[in-house]
């Protein structure tokens, strides 16, 4: 595919190549490598490959979007997902790259190994940080040193539901000004929630048939971690009693079972798909990505959702709360949409653009540049 904005797209006019590095997915062990918590990989593996192999060491590589991304790709669009809030971005994961670098014929190839296998450095320019996020300009990412973490030993998941959006935007903030540790924290606005609900591949637990018999309300899906069981009881008290006590969240309820969490978060992964199923006929989507500082988020992607009500479109809003990225999905239908339903989905995407900016944030939190992203740099 051409990725969520159009990493790959042919510039017109220009002659294009595109590398598929699917077939370079080994994962190489160098000696005591797994006791520093770290290990190299080659670009085209992808993340639960990656973390099959890992299970038995007790160890996960723990940066999650929301697709099976490879990791050079994750590497080259700056990717994050749902435990960002926890465990950081990919910049934050990687501790060193080789890659092949964009020269001129007559240099040849010129293999730039960046990074070392210690923790700090202070030894010149971050190349590392560099190739993070450089989208194939800089080179061919061909090897990747990523950190590992070791698995939680006991881990609640929890959700909330509020009357309005802003409510539950304060209690993400309030949350993290208290210190409270998240491995992740997601908020799905109503039409988000109504999509969870009807679409069929959602879930089949306790939990998701009883959150299926009630009004969609903006809702927050929360995990917690820690290494004893009083410690992330701790954790979800306080929590219960921000939500509940303080921004007058209901039905807050949490389970440690297996299953049930799994299911949570598998539903939260399909939201691009239950989002999609909301217009017959859909063919494709755009997808926003707009971070800002937390103090601004509440206000923001609460004035976003009325946005996309006032012009009546379809397109749920949703995201990582607890570090002020979020989405909305806007789906397409060729041959359908009208002109004027087309200008109204644009306006949406760019509004959103301009407002984030002018809050002090980026237009992409996570995705990229591509061709979508670029007149906004």
């Amino acid at each position: 595919g051409t990725s969520v904005e159009g990493h790959v797209d042919p510039i017109t006019g220009k002659p294009t190549i595109a590398l598929d590095l699917t077939n370079c997915n080994k994962i190489e062990f160098p000696g005591g490598m797994l006791d520093d918590a770290m290990i190299r990989v080659e670009a085209g593996i992808t993340r639960h490959t990656l973390n099959d192999h890992l299970r038995h060491t007790g160890m996960q590589f723990m940066v999650d979007p929301g697709a099976d991304a490879t990791i050079g790709g994750m590497v080259a669009c700056g990717a994050s997902g749902t435990t960002a809030v926890k465990y950081g971005t990919m910049r934050e994961n990687i501790l060193g790259v080789q890659c092949v670098l964009a020269c001129e014929p007559e240099q040849g190839a010129v293999v730039a190994n960046c990074g070392t296998r210690a923790l700090k450095s202070s030894a010149g320019y971050d190349l590392t940080s560099l190739m993070t996020g450089s989208e194939g300009t800089l080179g061919v990412i061909t090897h990747v040193t990523v950190k590992l973490h070791p698995i939680p030993s006991y881990v609640t998941a929890a959700v909330c539901c509020f009357d309005d959006l802003h409510s539950a935007a304060e209690a993400v903030m309030t949350i993290r000004q208290y210190g409270i540790p998240l491995e992740r924290c997601e908020l799905l606005d109503t039409t988000s929630v109504k999509a969870f609900q009807q679409y069929q591949k959602t879930g089949t637990t306790k939990y998701h048939q009883e959150h299926q018999q009630r009004d969609a309300k903006p809702t927050l899906f929360l995990e917690f971690t820690g290494a004893s069981e009083l410690a992330v009881q701790e954790q979800v008290k306080a929590a219960e009693a921000i939500c509940s006590d303080d921004l007058g969240g209901s039905h807050f309820e949490f389970t440690s079972n297996e299953e049930e969490r799994r299911e949570l978060w598998k539903a939260r992964h399909q939201l691009y798909y239950a989002t999609l199923a909301l217009r017959k006929g859909t063919t494709g989507a755009i997808l926003t990505d707009a971070c800002v500082p937390l103090s601004k988020f509440a206000d923001l992607i609460a004035a976003t959702a009325e946005h996309v009500r006032e012009l009546n479109v379809v397109g749920p809003c949703f995201g990582h709360a607890g570090d002020g990225n979020f989405h909305c999905i806007l789906p397409l239908v060729d041959h359908e949409d009208s002109e004027d339903y087309l200008q109204r989905v644009h306006s949406i995407n760019e509004t959103l653009i301009q407002r984030t900016l002018a809050a002090g944030g980026t237009c992409t939190g996570e995705h990229g540049v591509g061709s979508g992203k670029m007149k906004y740099l």
